[in-house]
């Protein structure tokens, strides 16, 4: 009896060290007791395949979080209901999570709330995982709430599915300047930009909902940045409702000329299919396609391009709001002023040079193609002819009739192919 009773302890000794040395076994559970300083320990020190643990609970952080260098590292909380982390008292650091250089990182089920800028910052990472995370700022709109919600940047490998983001002062959720993106399932209000993906290529964005935000959906391709000319994405089946919030930007901001009640604007974008979204209730504009150009601000690289060119919209239901066009913006103001009030598609007008034929008309894979959108409400201001209200005035044109055209389905596939690793949450 003596021997068996040894070798089983044996056995069980040999078996749970070789757990210890499995990435799948190793568990961390953050107390309650002095939880900011366990879990910034913990995230100094995290091992590869680590999953650290946040118990249910609302706490209060004074300093910003952050870890470098991980791998296959897994934050999960109780819940994004249960777990909450407040950032009103901050002290030290702008974000409230910052991550960089991961690799195979996993954030889930929890809330930051009230961080002095950016919620949660992911730059330069790969196989990136934001899933049932909430940020928020509880005062509601201010110029003073952090600049963004979920920030991946300069990442490959990006899902963002079932998150919840407001009172972000610029975007509630943003990708930037990465590269296979998935953002799905995600409700975004009461920010300043709903959705907003920049400078970002091999893209989905579909079964999302942005309510409430001065401007609901946006895609951007911005000048004078690391990453420029973003391209592929693909906006699909997203509830686009009442996006007539103030703007409460910070002047000097981009985001700041958007105008309240836009539903969706495309800016200096290329290759897009938007498609069976519910574009409805906006005050004055449900969709603008535009230039960099338009906006007046000038840029220094030579390799951007300003304009939008290969865009499909097609399937979309737009509707208008009840209210006047707002015109606490330059943009409201000319919409007013040139258009005389709300449009479901606008363009500026100003095409890449490159895209055109000498005869005026488009080269066939740069058209911007709009079709099977019903009864819309179409305005080209003809802004490359003359940018002052009189010139657009004068040269505006509401004829869709030369947008009315297709172009091949934009190839996208394996964009979301690292995702079949992934485990259930």
């Amino acid at each position: 009896m003596k021997s068996f009773t040894a070798l089983g302890l044996l056995l069980l000794l040999t078996a749970c060290q070789s757990n210890s040395n499995n990435p799948q076994t190793n568990h961390r559970l953050i107390g309650h007791e002095n939880f900011e300083k366990q879990l910034q320990e913990v995230l100094i020190t995290a091992s590869k395949g680590m999953l650290i643990q946040l118990p249910a609970g609302q706490f209060t952080l004074q300093r910003q979080l952050s870890f470098n260098d991980a791998k296959s590292v897994t934050i999960k909380g109780a819940g994004s209901q249960k777990t909450v982390l407040s950032f009103k008292d901050q002290l030290e650091g702008a974000e409230g999570l910052m991550v960089k250089n991961a690799n195979g990182i996993v954030l889930e089920g929890f809330t930051i709330e009230d961080t002095k800028g950016d919620a949660i910052k992911v730059q330069h990472s790969k196989e990136v995982v934001f899933r049932d995370i909430q940020v928020r700022w509880t005062n509601g709109p201010s110029p003073q709430n952090g600049a963004y919600g979920l920030y991946p940047v300069s990442c490959t490998n990006v899902l963002l599915e079932d998150c919840e983001a407001s009172f972000a002062m610029d975007a509630g959720i943003y990708v930037g300047q990465s590269n296979n993106i998935t953002v799905r399932r995600c409700f975004a209000h009461h920010n300043v930009a709903g959705i907003e993906i920049e400078n970002s290529s091999n893209g989905a964005v579909y079964d999302n909902r942005c309510e409430q935000n001065a401007g609901g959906l946006l895609i951007f391709d911005m000048p004078d940045i690391p990453v420029a000319n973003g391209a592929k994405i693909r906006v699909y089946n997203n509830q686009v409702f009442n996006n007539n919030f103030p703007n409460f930007s910070a002047p000097g901001n981009v985001v700041n000329i958007l105008p309240p009640g836009t539903g969706m604007l495309l800016m200096a974008h290329t290759q897009m299919e938007v498609f069976n979204n519910q574009i409805i209730g906006h005050n004055t504009l449900g969709m603008g396609i535009v230039s960099w150009l338009f906006t007046g601000k000038p840029y220094k690289s030579k390799t951007y391009v300003p304009y939008c060119s290969a865009i499909e919209v097609y399937n979309n239901r737009f509707e208008q709001g009840g209210e006047a066009v707002d015109t606490t913006t330059d943009f409201g103001r000319l919409m007013v002023a040139v258009v005389g009030g709300y449009k479901d598609i606008l363009t500026d007008g100003i095409f890449d040079p490159n895209s055109l034929t000498e005869e005026g008309g488009f080269v066939d894979k740069s058209r911007i193609c709009l079709h099977n959108n019903g009864p819309v409400r179409f305005v080209n201001l003809n802004a490359a002819a003359g940018a002052q209200p009189a010139d657009m005035i004068k040269n505006k044109n509401e004829d869709s009739s030369i947008y009315d055209c297709t172009l091949d389905s934009i190839n996208i596939n394996g964009h979301d192919s690292w995702m079949t690793k992934l485990k259930p949450s």
